[in-house]
């Protein structure tokens, strides 16, 4: 019940921000959103998005800095009418309900994903002062998040000895490959779910906050082996493309790395990434109450297997992945009432 009141009390109060600094929405009353995979939530009201982000939680000075910073390159983001930091509310630009995830399917999903790609050059030239710097700690830590949430608390896992050397050995060689690549600003969450797609068919820019100045490969991994959609190999492989020739031509890479070369960062990024969703989309089961990210976590799981097989150096992890985890992961799914194919 202290829950519910809280939510309720957080939900007044952000009712009276709004009328207290946009009066000419009148009566409009808060219509809830859809919510995403954080503590945040949205709400429609006179033709704009009021956002509850508690500040104990959620990067709100971070997320107004970087919608400037993005505006700068010509990136779009929701416009920000107004904010109070203290409370964590915000008052935002309505983008719609076209999401580019819906957008980009069938015969339209080549034409959307290339536009997608389109805004990696411009996501690299953002102003990288002050971000956090995604060095071999921090991917390290989100590393832990996979450790804590799927192996001990999903699947109640205890690696032997032996496993656990394989395990942290293979984390601590990905985090060394990764921190030794070309850095720029990395948006760390570029994906069909946090794209909009706006009247003009152009694209907006969502859940900017956490970026961080890291690997110019991530982004462009985080699109192309997307945790929410499998997408056709050739489309993967002329997203990399023409991502090398302009990351190339606008000298985040050197004309010396290949593209064989880059398209290895691009795996070594995504199996990063991989084995961190493991632990967050049972992390949002487990501490959040969120189930609907379950579904996809045999997509992750193909990936990183998929990902350990390119990458030789990877081969005993995705063993140890394969004889270990994946049993224990489809049955706990099972159990959970998720089939897994």
């Amino acid at each position: 019940m202290a829950v519910l009141d809280t939510s309720y009390a957080r939900s007044t109060a952000l009712q009276a921000f709004v009328k207290r600094i946009w009066p000419q929405c009148g009566s409009a009353e808060l219509k809830p959103l859809s919510g995403d995979a954080s503590l945040r939530r949205y709400f429609r009201i006179g033709g704009r998005v009021a956002v509850d982000a508690p500040p104990q939680t959620q990067k709100n000075a971070e997320f107004i800095d970087i919608a400037s910073r993005l505006r700068q390159v010509g990136l779009r983001g929701p416009h920000i009418f107004a904010a109070d930091l203290g409370q964590g509310f915000m008052l935002l630009e309505d983008v719609g309900d076209r999401v580019f995830a819906g957008a980009a399917q069938g015969t339209e999903q080549e034409r959307y994903y290339l536009k997608a790609a389109a805004l990696l050059p411009q996501l690299a030239k953002v102003r990288i002062a002050q971000l956090p710097r995604f060095d071999e700690a921090f991917m390290q830590q989100e590393l832990d998040i996979m450790r804590k949430w799927l192996l001990s608390s999903a699947l109640q896992l205890q690696l032997s000895a032996t496993q656990q050397h394989v395990l942290d050995t293979a984390c601590t060689a990905l985090c060394a490959r990764i921190s030794a690549m070309p850095y720029c600003a990395m948006h760390r969450d570029f994906h069909c779910r946090n794209l909009q797609v706006l009247p003009d068919d152009s694209l907006c820019v969502l859940d900017f906050q956490d970026m961080v100045v890291g690997p110019c490969a991530y982004d462009v991994a985080s699109l192309v082996y997307d945790c929410y959609v499998k997408l056709p190999q050739a489309l993967i492989d002329k997203l990399i493309v023409l991502t090398w020739r302009r990351y190339q031509a606008l000298g985040v890479l050197s004309g010396a790395v290949s593209l064989y070369e880059f398209k290895i960062m691009v795996l070594c990024c995504a199996l990063q990434r991989h084995l961190k969703v493991l632990g967050i989309f049972n992390r949002l089961l487990l501490r959040d109450g969120k189930r609907g990210y379950l579904k996809d976590l045999p997509r992750v799981m193909n990936y990183t297997l998929d990902e350990c097989v390119q990458l030789s150096e990877f081969a005993v992890l995705g063993e140890l992945l394969q004889s270990i985890v994946v049993p224990a992961l489809t049955h706990y799914l099972q159990g959970q009432g998720i089939q897994v194919s």
